[in-house]
């Protein structure tokens, strides 16, 4: 039977502490070593999910009385309360008594911490981090240099080659009996059935993103695009002109040239997929609560002519701040992120990106309402 204890968790915006009220009502549990511990903790919105947390805050002392109060201060809380498309932010205390010998006396509690009034969480944001790429791979190619026309060519041929091989292949596994395959076999490790066409599908999806991924690096290649000063620390006052941000210049004419500064947040986490020997761990960014700092367009540039010329104005920062929620990182793997990058769009060419840094943002940015 489990002991009878209750925990309650408030916020005390005045004093700014977080109020925990612990009740004790078996004497079994009186007089004992006891440990509150406080974590944040990302939940995973999946069917399979991969949680992660990470320990704020940790008190030891003793239940020298029925009722107790204790208080933590709110700099220990670090980030926000958060439910978003993926993944929610919560805050969780913790409380063991140490009162037998196995199965020692735990409550859980959560608290809701900093709500922030922000817009409704937006899940459009991936089309304006990724938009569609409208380029003519022949055009492209041609506005290359030599060498990397070579190399496209020889990532395309390698990948269409090795693309169908495996195809044949698993087709021939799939209609062979499992003494007569090549490469995939009728079961898995665990001895459950598998079909070998699908694995052959799954290996060449694979090989066919990791070899594209690779031709785009070369069909890039038709100018440099990279940053030429980026702040060392970007707060709501932060202001740039475009012409000190970037620097651009192509070996073509470019037509038909947007160029874009987009910012996001990210959620990251995991989850599981596949069963037994094939069980894997999948992670996940998916891009949340998009803004545009900024936006021109002009017709044509010409080839070897600074593309940053081309654009006036600045590139205003401070609606990130407005949109946007700050970070709240549990681990490398989860979490709410902030991201900004500068794009390129250039018609009948692959689109130019540079991912620009988020070190140095501060929390109290996004929580200033303007009042």
């Amino acid at each position: 039977m489990a002991k009878d204890v209750t925990m309650s968790m408030e916020v005390d915006k005045d004093r700014g502490l977080v109020v925990v009220q612990i009740e004790i009502f078996d004497e079994d549990s009186i007089g004992r070593d006891a440990t509150f511990t406080l974590k944040q903790q990302v939940r995973v919105k999946d069917s399979d999910p991969v949680h992660d947390s990470k320990k704020l805050y940790r008190h030891e002392f003793r239940t020298d009385e029925r009722s107790i109060t204790l208080t933590i201060p709110g700099s220990e809380f670090t980030g926000f309360t958060y439910n978003g498309s993926k993944i929610e932010i919560e805050y969780l205390g913790l409380l063991k008594i140490d009162d037998a010998l196995v199965f020692d006396t735990k409550v859980t509690e959560e608290v809701t911490y900093n709500l922030l009034k922000k817009p409704k969480i937006r899940k459009d944001a991936g089309k304006m981090i990724e938009p569609k790429d409208h380029f003519s791979f022949v055009t492209n190619l041609r506005a290359i240099p030599l060498k990397n026309q070579l190399a496209t060519l020889i990532l395309a041929v390698a990948g269409l080659f090795v693309i169908t091989v495996n195809t044949v292949i698993g087709c021939h596994d799939q209609l062979s009996p499992e003494s007569q395959t090549y490469l995939y076999s009728h079961r898995d490790s665990d001895g459950e059935s598998s079909s070998p066409f699908v694995q052959s599908l799954l290996g060449s999806g694979a090989a066919g993103a990791a070899i594209w991924f690779a031709m785009r690096r070369q069909l890039r290649k038709y100018m440099k695009f990279k940053f030429k000063q980026v702040p060392n620390n970007i707060n709501r006052s932060t202001r740039v002109p475009v012409d000190q941000l970037v620097h651009g210049l192509a070996r073509v004419e470019l037509n038909d040239v947007t160029l874009r500064v987009v910012a996001c947040n990210l959620e990251k986490g995991q989850y599981m997929r596949g069963s037994g020997s094939d069980r894997r761990t999948v992670s996940f960014s998916e891009p949340v609560q998009g803004v545009v700092l900024y936006h021109r367009h002009t017709t044509s540039i010409q080839r070897k002519q600074p593309v940053e010329n081309a654009f006036e104005g600045m590139v205003d920062f401070e609606p990130m701040f407005d949109a946007l929620y700050p970070p709240a990182v549990v681990s490398k793997t989860h979490g709410l992120f902030v991201y900004w990058e500068v794009q390129l769009l250039v018609g009948k060419l692959i689109d130019q990106e540079l991912v620009g840094s988020t070190s140095g943002l501060l929390e109290e940015d996004f929580f200033f309402d303007g009042s």
